[in-house]
């Protein structure tokens, strides 16, 4: 049967990577591509890709941290294959596709259903609020500052911002792994357990600086290829964090939205706005829309490539891993 898994998987990889070159087709603007497309841009954008690409072992890195706080032991490799073969579904209409090979991947490599639903959960939770908290510190400390958010956008953005605050405090607050609380007397323990504890200070503010430095990693890669092709000075390396982390915020949250398609490129230009001219943005938002496809591309390769064409299974926990 493990023969028909592997001819199942890579006809389903082959289905999404024909899905992903036709949507790609679509959804860029190919003759200002060619406006753009100068030798050291096209370089560039590769370099800002292999940077864009990088989220994906950070990503695994802080997920094997939360796992362990549910008792189970991974190694970042495996983990970064199930993070990222997927990853050409989020493509997909609907926003769930992606969630969902995740899912199925996990679940046959041997991961318990409860863990993987509450660490993703924790991921979620993390990811959302170190975009929120990096997309507003990058932006004050842009020449704008805070200014340059839409007006009818700060409001809510600053009250989600503090509602993530109380949810990573909470979770950051005490150790308390399930294991710790399953035989406990206490009815409130015994259901905490349930949900997967606490993962303590550790683990929480590992992975919420894992999930910054995606973004600021991202920034860094559109700021470099913003300079080479010639944008204004004011969009700065602050400034392009910043945009890239609140439009993913936006992104994330609208439903149906293929990887975030149409939404994110709006609140991009909207936050441009008050710092270049719109044909600047507009460039800009392709751009990054270039280094996101073809990031994602190189994640799905890479992780086709190092798996072989296996599922990772149960046996590829790193068990002694910390």
């Amino acid at each position: 049967m493990k023969w028909v898994w592997r001819v199942l998987g890579w006809l389903v990889a082959a289905v999404l990577a024909a899905y992903f070159l036709w949507f790609a087709s679509r959804a860029l603007d190919i003759a200002r591509l060619r406006e753009l497309a100068t030798l050291p841009v096209v370089a560039m954008t590769l370099v800002a890709a292999l940077l864009y690409a990088c989220i994906i072992p950070v990503t695994a890195w802080a997920w094997k941290g939360l796992l362990a706080q549910q008792g189970e032991a991974w190694n970042v490799r495996p983990l970064a294959a199930l993070l990222g073969r997927p990853q050409l579904a989020k493509y997909i209409p609907g926003n769930v596709a992606q969630h969902v090979g995740r899912a199925f991947l996990s679940l046959r490599a041997g991961m318990g259903l409860r863990v993987f639903t509450v660490t993703v959960l924790q991921e979620n939770v993390l990811a959302v609020a170190a975009s929120v908290l990096v997309g507003l510190i990058a932006l004050a400390l842009s020449p704008g500052g805070l200014a340059q958010l839409p007006p009818e956008s700060r409001s809510w953005l600053w009250g989600l911002g503090l509602g993530l605050a109380a949810a990573v405090v909470i979770l950051a607050s005490v150790n308390l792994p399930p294991h710790r609380l399953a035989n406990s007397p206490s009815r409130l323990a015994r259901a905490l357990a349930r949900v997967g504890g606490l993962p303590g200070p550790k683990a929480v503010f590992s992975a919420f600086a894992a999930y910054s430095l995606n973004y600021v990693l991202i920034g860094l890669g559109l700021w470099l290829l913003a300079r080479v092709a010639g944008m204004p000075p004011a969009l700065d390396l602050a400034v392009a964090t910043a945009v890239f982390a609140l439009s993913w915020l936006l992104g994330f949250l609208a439903p149906g939205a293929p990887a975030g398609l149409g939404v994110r490129e709006g609140i991009m230009v909207l936050i441009l706005a008050e710092t270049v001219s719109d044909p600047d943005a507009l460039a800009f938002v392709l751009l990054a829309r270039v280094v996101t496809l073809m990031g994602d591309a190189i994640i799905f390769v890479a992780s086709h490539v190092a798996i072989r064409g296996r599922f990772p299974q149960a046996g590829s926990r790193d068990e002694a891993a910390a």
